[in-house]
């Protein structure tokens, strides 16, 4: 069994842009069924150092710990859109492709509302339509094909690493997903820069509730769940993005869809007071 976690210092991300040629990349097929999403140069995320963003780094330690007694083969953590903590396990690394579920749709949602600025589309059920019909919206506003829309629209804007697309999900890095995250948590924004048009986030309804031995209070944190036992927490009064992969839990192992955002979150030792921004309509719902 390997494990790899680093705590990351400060460093820059480089924000290259792809040259041409990505028209290509984004439709090349894989293995008849599957395309590639072309990207950026895939850099690593704005990275800072854990306590400088307000970890006790005893308390992330835990996590961690917790993280692989469940199983997990990733566990990665963002604050104010920084990269504060990055672990691997049981074989996997930074270039291992996850299954998106929910947060595929969530990426979904994304790049429609991006179609819907520059082409009026109407789309179909906004709320809790099928995942087939919005890709089929997506390619007849847009004249292309999703995953090509995908590419230009969102992936390379968030300077992604390519990823995969099997109708209707997609398969991106773990820091990927958090750049998605990203867009959730700050309004469409990514790096300061508007992928995706302001306001339209808080459109896209509520995620289901959390289910776990400590619910989480209303408004406070928002779950979002990848194939297997992945899960994407999203905590927007913290600034804070936690993203656990898993396939499974151990047998015999109930998941806890609370147990570990809550260290983590109490592992912060700048927690805001009681109140600010609520998550309310913050991410898709299904």
């Amino acid at each position: 069994m390997s494990r790899r976690t680093t705590v990351w210092l400060m460093a820059p991300l480089a924000l290259l842009a792809v040259a041409a040629g990505w028209r290509w990349q984004a439709t090349q097929s894989i293995d008849g069924n599957a395309v590639v999403i072309a990207g950026g140069d895939g850099g690593g995320l704005p990275r800072a150092d854990a306590m400088q963003e307000g970890f006790d780094t005893q308390g992330l330690r835990a996590a961690v710990d917790y993280a692989n007694s469940q199983g997990a083969t990733a566990l990665l953590v963002m604050r104010h859109g920084h990269l504060v903590l990055e672990h691997y396990a049981r074989g996997a690394d930074a270039g291992t492709l996850v299954d998106g579920g929910e947060l595929a749709h969530a990426l979904l949602m994304l790049a429609a509302g991006v179609a819907v600025a520059q082409s009026a589309m109407a789309l179909p059920a906004e709320q809790g339509s099928d995942d087939a019909r919005v890709v089929a919206a997506i390619a007849a506003a847009s004249g292309q094909p999703y995953p090509l829309f995908l590419s230009h629209a969102v992936w390379q804007p968030l300077n992604a690493a390519p990823a995969q697309w099997r109708s209707p999900g997609v398969r991106a890095r773990a820091a990927d997903w958090l750049r998605v995250a990203g867009l959730l948590l700050h309004d469409g924004r990514f790096e300061g820069k508007q992928v995706v048009p302001p306001g339209w986030v808080q459109r896209l309804g509520r995620s289901r509730p959390a289910s776990g031995a400590e619910p989480f209070s209303m408004g406070e944190v928002a779950v979002l769940r990848g194939t297997g036992a992945t899960l994407l927490w999203l905590a927007p009064r913290f600034d804070l993005a936690i993203l656990c992969v898993a396939d499974a839990p151990p047998p015999g192992v109930a998941v806890d869809e609370t147990r570990l955002a809550h260290m983590i979150i109490r592992s912060l030792r700048d927690l805001p007071a009681v109140g600010g921004v609520q998550l309310n309509d913050l991410v898709p719902g299904h």
